[in-house]
């Protein structure tokens, strides 16, 4: 059973940042999936996502650059403390063999859902108000 699904509700309708988050997504139930497990598989996927998280955040926001996005600055310091809270939880993952916490797995379905609905939709937003062109 996966932590999240993809559904319309997580479509921004910015197709390059979707198949992103999906990816995102896809990457977070593969941990989720193989909790029970522990060990160096869980720490290999926990530093895959990050290292994903961050790619992802820095595409986002060369897009919001791009279209003048108003409130880049703000968002760019969301992205910047969830990178900052998910390194604390690699750690503990890390520190405990691999097993990762409840609270871990709160996190990211917190993490993917409200940021996606309520922060980027905000980009999304602007950017098909002001006509600019979605990414491929």
């Amino acid at each position: 059973m996966p932590l999240m699904n993809w559904d319309q509700s997580l479509d921004i309708g910015i197709d390059a940042m979707n198949r992103e988050h999906k990816q995102l997504l896809d990457v977070m139930n593969r941990i989720y999936d193989s909790r029970e497990k522990g060990g160096p598989a869980i720490v290999s996927l926990v530093q895959q996502l990050g290292d994903l998280c961050v790619r992802h955040f820095k595409a986002e926001e060369a897009f919001m650059q791009s279209i003048t996005f108003p409130d880049f600055v703000a968002h760019k310091r969301v992205h910047e403390r969830l990178l900052e809270k998910y390194g604390g939880f690699a750690a503990q993952i890390q520190a405990n063999q691999g097993r990762p916490s409840d609270e871990f797995f709160q996190f990211l379905r917190l993490w993917l859902s409200a940021h996606i609905k309520c922060i980027d939709i905000k980009y999304s937003d602007h950017s098909k108000k002001h006509g600019a062109r979605s990414v491929a």
